[in-house]
């Protein structure tokens, strides 16, 4: 009698306190996504527990502190993990959602007007993919390896990366049963006092959750009979009938009917150096396009689901657009599809983790998203960087005793990771590895008192309107990779990590967009246009730029191959009627050296690049030679309407970046390599090394600082004044 009772009080304590149900919705405000609960504007910051195994229940003791403590400090968003696997039993043809409600109600325990976002994993149970290996991944390049294991002690993610076993990502089967359940989790916890407090779901699947393909970093997926049957359907539709598919594919033994995965061999074949020709390897190029689609469904087909289902209005994301950091295997298992997901009417938002590459998070570095982040703010999306960056927390110190691990410049680190995204017109996520340790990352409370101060600052600018300070605008493509060795190669991570973290230190401002955005900014801001590695151009986005972008004075940085294939046939014509320049072919069987005339510096590439092409054009002035050849290989001519720079090899060099915008015009805040980012009234400066700085703001106004190393300085961009530091 006396437990009866207990639960009835219990039970009638979660009904007086439960919330009513929210309302949610991501839509513009002052020239942002923003989003929206019960009306109301959110300054789009959260806090997240992690998904490791030991630190990611919010009702165990460690991850219940740490969610308390960022409710002390203000925060109400929050979001936590959950898998299929926890709430869907072999045994069962129903879900048991008690776990669910478990994990918001740890939530609501320590923050009773908190609003919940659960990430929640749609990957097939691990029992599922035993009870229907068919309905698996399998690779080109390794059978499928059964020993690995995954779920507890180990994390649910365990061995994604490798030949594990797991569900294609074409599985109908896995698809369609997954979505039920989906569907039965959305309409059990609707009706619960913790679906009140949802806003959202994030929908996780493939590698970490990250809609990556199974084992796509070492391994070649997915030649299982669900891939082959889907490769086979969408061939159908592409083609119609055999005939036109072997004229195509160059070959008569394939039909519609039989058609196969390409094999390992077929996978990093190419027919001119790094390229794929169209003409010759659209079998490759097909199975990859359609190996992209299909997780591009999948993610939106889940997405979909949820906001049909739940009885009001919810929001949706998904980690999706990665470009930095991929490992060189886009084509494997990036995220090509991006277009069609930043128009898809069923995700509200995209998100990714910030960069990883060790220049840009660390002390002094950009602490650069990993996604194209003016894009998505262009197709009214919201995008959140997931910031989990405790680099400075080992393994090794002793968990069952606490110990203050403040650091000043890891503060600054985490300071300029929060201010960052905020500053861009998107939002992040703390996402907590620490409890899975031991204790949380940011149990301090110093971080905690800076992270409160940060909130509080940008809750007071939701006000303010955005307003890109950028004139520099790097262009990027991800269609590009469809033409590319699917293997690691000189001129990517160079490319997509490495230079890209130099320009951003060069001490102007950028935006980042994608190929197919161009004709949505507004080009009259940029002084400055960087095709990064924009090789692949249609014949309607090669007029677009000389009609539209390679105007007014303008000055272009070709860099590599801009525009090389048409996606029909790989062409140094192309190029050349974007450059104005005459261009040849050059041959080094060595990794190539750049010697960079003024300023004079040199750098050199991981191996040898081909295509390599060099200038031979009287006309040109050559700003870099090749070592040993003395031959012209980045060079600028003045045209009529616009001044073209065009790269032979990737531009390289924060100083090279910096006299290329001082020459087209672009405001240079700075000149000391530290990472400085300006927009819509505020200016940040994060430093590693220190010492006192000259400022030029954009008004005409000098101001000297004097910076500590490993510091980040909030100003207001008119005035100089510091606003947070």
């Amino acid at each position: 009698m006396k437990l009866a009772y207990s639960i009835f009080l219990v039970c009638l304590c979660q009904i007086l306190y439960a919330q009513s149900p929210k309302s949610v919705e991501v839509k513009p405000y002052n020239g942002r996504p923003t989003l929206f609960v019960n009306g109301a504007p959110q300054a789009p910051t959260f806090y997240a527990l992690t998904h490791a195994y030991g630190g990611r229940w919010s009702w165990e003791e460690v991850p219940a502190r740490n969610l308390n403590n960022f409710c002390q400090i203000g925060f109400r968003l929050f979001q936590v993990d959950l898998w299929l696997e926890d709430i869907w039993s072999s045994a069962s043809d129903t879900l048991d959602i008690r776990k669910a409600q478990r994990q918001v109600r740890g939530v609501l325990d320590q923050c009773p007007d908190a609003s919940v976002v659960i990430r929640i994993h749609v990957n097939a149970p691990f029992w599922w993919n035993k009870a229907h290996p068919d309905e698996c991944t399998q690779f080109a390049d390794a059978p499928v390896d059964t020993t690995l294991k995954a779920g507890p002690p180990f994390h649910n993610e365990e061995h994604d990366i490798h030949a594990a076993l797991r569900a294609s990502l074409a599985s109908a089967k896995w698809k369609q049963e997954s979505g039920q359940k989906l569907v039965e989790l959305c309409q059990k916890l609707s009706k619960t006092p913790e679906g009140n407090a949802l806003i959202g779901m994030h929908v996780a699947g493939g590698i970490y959750g990250e809609w990556h393909y199974w084992g796509f970093i070492e391994h070649d997926p997915d030649t299982s009979p669900a891939m082959t049957t889907y490769f086979r359907n969408w061939l159908k539709a592409k083609y119609k009938t055999n005939q036109a598919l072997q004229k195509a594919w160059k070959s008569t033994a394939f039909t519609l009917d039989n058609a196969t995965v390409p094999n390992t061999a077929e996978r990093l074949k190419t027919q001119d150096g790094f390229f794929k020709d169209p003409i010759q390897e659209q079998r490759t190029i097909d199975y990859f396009t359609a190996q992209q689609q299909v997780v591009a469904e999948d993610a939106e087909y889940f997405c979909r689901l949820v906001k049909e289902t739940w009885p009001r209005p919810i929001v949706t994301g998904i980690f999706y657009g990665y470009l930095h950091m991929t490992f060189n295997r886009q084509t494997v298992g990036g995220h090509l599809f991006i277009r069609q997901i930043l128009d898809s009417p069923y995700i509200d938002y995209l998100s990714a983790p910030q960069t990883y590459w060790p220049d840009s998070r660390k002390a002094g570095g950009s602490g650069n998203s990993r996604g194209i982040i003016e894009s998505t703010l262009l197709h009214g999306k919201l995008w959140f960087d997931e910031i989990d960056n405790g680099y400075l927390y080992k393994n090794d110190f002793e968990n069952i005793r606490y110990i203050s691990r403040y650091d000043t410049t890891y503060a600054n680190i985490m300071k300029r990771c929060a201010l960052l995204p905020l500053m861009r017109g998107i939002g992040f996520w703390f996402y907590d590895f620490g409890p899975q340790k031991g204790f949380g990352w940011w149990d301090d409370p110093n971080y905690l008192a800076s992270m409160k101060q940060e909130k509080q600052f940008f809750e007071k600018r939701l006000v303010v309107p955005y307003k890109s300070e950028a004139d520099v605008l790097y262009v990027w493509s991800q269609d590009v990779f469809y033409y590319l060795k699917s293997a690691p190669l000189p001129i990517t991570v160079n490319v997509l990590d490495h230079s890209i973290e130099q320009a951003l230190r060069s001490g102007t401002v950028g935006d980042q967009i994608y190929d197919f955005d161009l004709d949505r900014v507004n080009l009259n801001q940029y002084k400055a246009v960087v095709f990064m590695n924009v090789y692949k151009l249609t014949d309607i986005q090669r007029k677009f730029i000389q009609e539209k972008v390679a105007k007014n004075g303008r000055t272009i940085v070709w860099n590599y191959l801009t525009g090389y294939t048409n996606g029909d046939r790989l062409d140094l014509t192309f190029v050349k009627s974007l450059t104005g320049m005459n261009l040849e072919r050059a041959t080094v069987d060595k990794a190539p050296v750049v010697k960079f005339l003024s300023p004079n510096y040199s750098y050199k590439f991981s191996g040898p690049v081909e295509p390599l092409v060099v200038i031979n054009d009287k006309s040109a002035q050559s700003l870099a030679e090749l070592e040993g050849a003395n031959q012209p290989v980045i060079a600028r001519k003045q045209g009529k309407e616009f001044t073209s720079i065009f790269c032979g090899l990737p531009l390289n060099g924060i100083d090279g970046f910096r006299e290329i915008f001082r020459k087209a015009g672009c405001h240079i805040y700075n000149e000391k390599n530290d990472f400085t980012y300006a927009n819509s009234g505020l200016l940040m400066v994060h430093t590693k090394d220190g010492g006192t700085r000259t400022i030029q703001l954009k008004n005409g106004k000098s101001i000297s600082i004097p910076l500590t190393a490993g510091s980040t300085l909030l100003l207001d961009a008119q005035t100089g004044e510091i606003v947070l530091k």
